[in-house]
């Protein structure tokens, strides 16, 4: 958090639709206790980003996003009895709120331009740079992964005439990263400095190789899953 964020009002809270990752569902899921249906909006992607996922056999591509209330506020927004306004998972909030309005320019932390932040939000000097860095990493690993986890899905969708509904979905993200979570700790210590240098470009070929290999993992575990849950639930 940069200092500008302990006197914000939560208008970035209110004002963005905030895209998730499935790693932020299932994190949100888990430690609050929440069935991904009571917190999880399923839209439409108006722009691919190359990680929108199928659930019919036509050409249309979704999007995982927070609910937003009847007044366009998250539904995580809470007010507080000094009239302030907090995020109410804050140890949980998605990866894309942990490093607003941060992000990578030329290889340095910096702040967005098309942020909302009253001033004092938009002063790089109160950002811890190590941290705001490690997070806009880890957050670019994580996207990465979902890829993947969205990419097994729709290949195995492409095999099936039929549609399916969202719980089907919602169930396979769950059971993906189940999957993914042991993937990742049968490869620690040696997982955390692929993830170090995953935007970085580094060439030293364990770290190449340790991306190549960790991705094809993925792709390993994720295949069978998507196959059995993409075709579990037709609708």
């Amino acid at each position: 958090m940069s200092f500008g964020c302990t006197t914000c009002t939560g208008e970035c809270c209110r004002r963005y639709l905030v895209h998730i990752s499935g790693r932020d569902a299932v994190t949100i899921a888990r430690k609050q206790g929440l069935a991904f249906e009571t917190f999880i909006d399923i839209v439409s992607e108006e722009e691919s980003s190359g990680r929108g996922f199928v659930l019919g056999a036509g050409r249309d591509v979704f999007a995982l996003t927070l609910r937003r209330r009847p007044d366009g506020a998250c539904s995580f927004l809470v007010g507080l009895t000094d009239g302030s306004q907090r995020c109410g998972i804050y140890p949980e909030r998605p990866l894309t709120c942990a490093v607003f309005p941060l992000r990578l320019f030329r290889g340095s932390v910096d702040i967005r331009e098309d942020v909302i932040c009253e001033p004092s939000g938009k002063r790089i000097t109160a950002v811890d740079l190590p941290a705001g860095r490690a997070m806009l990493i880890r957050a670019s690993f994580e996207w990465s992964v979902y890829a993947h986890v969205v990419a097994a899905w729709n290949e195995a969708r492409a095999h099936l005439p039929s549609a399916v509904n969202e719980s089907a979905y919602f169930d396979y993200v769950g059971a993906a990263y189940d999957a993914i979570d042991a993937t990742l700790e049968e490869r620690q210590p040696a997982i955390a400095i692929t993830i170090e240098h995953w935007m970085d470009g580094t060439p030293a070929d364990d770290v190449v190789a340790g991306r190549r290999e960790l991705e094809q993992a993925l792709d390993a575990a994720l295949a069978p899953i998507a196959a059995a849950r993409s075709s579990a639930q037709m609708s």
